[in-house]
């Protein structure tokens, strides 16, 4: 008889699997692939994820709750505004964190569950409240928004063709450029940032205007 136990831990390695295959090769990987580096059958990956979006949707979510979890934590641990912000961002992009994993756009076509959608506004909120204190406390440029920080991850976590290791490497190194930038004093932004229902759109990979 198997176990929740047991069905948690299966569930673990294929997302932790299908996430690192995804990184290397794409979405185009097959299943099989990601069966094998979790070292399962295929046929048990496709009896808990029929397609391949579904799969996607729960690698999302254990990234969700990672970020949310890294969120709070950061809240409730460090000393000031600014360096909860600072900490929340670089452990979210390091090495192995689970989070700095590049999918493919979100399907218009999939129905995401209650779970995926209450996870991203709730990730949506604790991201907000960072940012709103580090700029209360003078220490973040009035100019930015959450919705920044959020889509600020997608541009510093692109597909490359090396290894985790090295990809963390230059996340980190651009992470420290981007965490100057976002310091008071410089040059105003151009243009406006994402608005909610933007940032929204956005994710959900639907056409804005």
């Amino acid at each position: 008889m198997t176990t929740p136990h047991r069905h948690a831990q299966h569930d673990d390695r294929v997302i932790r699997a299908a996430r690192e295959v995804f990184a290397e090769q794409g979405f185009a990987a097959p299943m099989a692939e990601v069966a094998k580096r979790a070292g399962v059958g295929v046929a048990s990956v496709y009896r808990r994820y029929p397609s391949k979006h579904e799969l996607v949707e729960q690698v999302r979510i254990a990234a969700f709750q990672l970020m949310l979890d890294e969120a709070e934590r950061a809240r409730a641990e460090e000393p000031d505004a600014w360096a909860a912000l600072v900490r929340f961002m670089r452990r979210c992009l390091r090495e192995g964190s689970g989070i700095g994993t590049v999918l493919p756009p979100m399907d218009p076509q999939h129905v995401y569950s209650d779970r995926f959608r209450d996870l991203q506004q709730r990730l949506a909120t604790a991201i907000e409240h960072l940012v709103t204190a580090a700029q209360q406390a003078g220490e973040l440029r009035t100019d930015v928004d959450w919705t920044d920080v959020l889509l600020l991850f997608k541009h510093l976590n692109p597909r490359l063709p090396t290894s985790e290791h090295r990809r963390a490497e230059l996340r980190a190194r651009y992470l420290g450029l981007v965490l100057e930038g976002l310091r008071p004093g410089g040059p105003e932004l151009p243009g406006p940032a994402p608005d909610r229902a933007e940032w929204q759109a956005l994710c959900d990979n639907l056409a804005t205007t």
